[in-house]
């Protein structure tokens, strides 16, 4: 049958509750449109949880996430937390098969700077780490030759920062698309 998956609010850890609900809100659609989960909408959640009188704030941990989904009727909760300290962003979350209480993928992402490259890579990133679907960042060239070579650069730890020529380009997994010969 269908999985599905619920993803509980990230609790605020120096960012504002409207950031975290943000987070929340994008990580929520990115699950949407990577898997085949049936995600549970938010507002079902809140209804529930109203209903139930769940005191669900600071639903950091695998019990409390194994609470929520029993009482969703979902297979699997996403929790996490969304963070600040000084000027770098966290997020931290982990994914809970609610049946076994167990958590089998676990995605962090840390930016130091904005809170925006949260929002776009830093989603992306957690939402295929949790899902298991490798992750690419891609950068096409400006100068489009038709004659260029794709280039992929990945490392081991992740997240690596890409020199070519003395120019960055990013940190690594990177596709460099349409890159001029030599």
């Amino acid at each position: 049958g269908a999985t599905y998956l619920a993803v509980i609010d990230l609790e605020p850890t120096g960012v504002t509750d409207t950031e975290a609900k943000v987070l929340t809100q994008t990580l929520t659609s990115k699950m949407i449109e990577l898997s085949d989960y049936i995600v549970v909408e938010r507002a079902n959640i809140d209804k529930i949880l109203k209903e139930q009188k769940f005191q669900h704030s600071g639903c950091t941990d695998s019990e409390c996430a194994v609470e929520i989904g029993q009482l969703l009727n979902a297979d699997i909760t996403v929790i996490g937390t969304a963070g600040k300290v000084g000027s770098t962003y966290t997020l931290q979350t982990r994914i809970i098969n609610v049946e076994s209480g167990e958590a089998p993928k676990s995605a962090d992402y840390t930016h130091k700077g904005e809170i925006d490259e949260l929002l776009s890579e830093g989603v992306e990133y957690v939402a295929h780490k949790l899902l298991g679907i490798p992750y690419q960042k891609k950068i096409k060239s400006k100068s489009s030759s038709g004659y260029g070579a794709t280039l992929e650069v990945n490392s081991e730890p992740l997240g690596a920062k890409i020199y070519i020529g003395g120019n960055y380009f990013d940190t690594t997994p990177l596709i460099l698309e349409d890159f001029p010969a030599g």
